[in-house]
């Protein structure tokens, strides 16, 4: 929150009074109990709610003051929290990182974000989370393929090296086969020794 008046409504209000109250400004998000306070309207919802409280109303002008300086805050948050994704994502993009520990980050930074009431930014960072934790899967999956495609090539290989082996078998033997001055007992012992008989 930037510098406070002294005479400003909130100013002697500290400050994760004011965060709640100014999220109690906004429509109910998922999670939240049905019963939580929505202070929509400054007579029927503000001024009784504060009272429960024991805090001490201000004009219906500093009520609107509070929040339109509070909104201010949280503009300027979403755009610090959008520089820094930004200065992140692209000190990720230089640096060679690895992507599953980028989605992880922006996960958190996410959460922190949320946890915050910056939900804008918590989306944002959401956003490029699930883009990350995409590009780690489809990194994955390039590993994967690439090591099938070792496989089949080294596959590939050895069955080409078996062929060529036989083939060589098949030629030497052939040889044997059609060379004359060899006696039927020297082909016989000469075709077991091709073969490894």
């Amino acid at each position: 929150m930037g510098k406070l008046r002294a005479d400003a409504w909130e100013a002697n209000l500290p400050e994760d009074v004011r965060l709640e109250l100014y999220r109690l400004t906004k429509p109910r998000a998922e999670g939240d109990p049905e019963d939580r306070p929505w202070l929509r309207d400054f007579e029927r919802d503000v001024l009784p709610y504060l009272s429960l409280q024991g805090i001490v109303a201000p004009s219906r002008a500093g009520w609107y003051r509070f929040l339109g300086r509070m909104r201010e805050d949280e503009a300027a948050q979403t755009i610090i929290s959008v520089e820094t994704s930004k200065r992140i994502a692209k000190g990720i993009q230089q640096a060679d990182i690895d992507y599953r520990l980028a989605a992880d980050m922006m996960t958190s930074l996410s959460v922190d974000a949320a946890a915050k009431g910056n939900g804008e930014a918590a989306k944002i960072l959401g956003v490029t989370a699930a883009k990350y934790a995409k590009a780690a899967l489809g990194e994955e999956k390039l590993k994967l393929d690439a090591a099938r495609q070792k496989t089949a090539d080294e596959q590939l290989k050895l069955a080409r090296e078996k062929f060529e082996a036989a083939e060589r078998r098949e030629n030497a033997a052939k040889g044997a086969i059609a060379d004359a001055k060899l006696t039927d007992a020297e082909r016989m012992a000469k075709l077991k020794e091709i073969y490894g008989i």
